[in-house]
């Protein structure tokens, strides 16, 4: 006769493969949805910087560094350009949300 013992570890190893499988299916679609937008981009269907819409930032320019550089609202530090966040106190240097 089985024991209780034996049978949760036959459904909780049934259930970590069913999950496996699931996570598995997930990343190769993330996989192959990668693959086909360098493959878009590549020929050209698909353009290469966008207008982003979390930030509503422009793309950047050709030398994929902005113009000028950017003051920290918080606390007034300097910061490069390409800098998202703060160099000295770590506060978002985009628009606000």
């Amino acid at each position: 006769m089985l024991d209780v013992g034996t049978v949760y570890l036959v459904a909780a190893g049934a259930l970590l493969l069913a999950a496996l499988a699931v996570g598995l299916r997930a990343l190769v679609g993330v996989f192959r949805e990668g693959r086909e937008r360098s493959r878009k981009r590549r020929e050209g269907e698909l353009e290469r910087y966008t207008m982003d819409p979390v930030y509503d930032r422009e793309p950047p320019d050709s030398d994929g560094v902005a113009e000028t550089p950017s003051t920290c609202p918080q606390c007034g530090a300097d910061n490069d350009a390409e800098f998202t966040f703060c160099r000295e106190c770590a506060a978002p240097l985009g628009p606000d949300p």
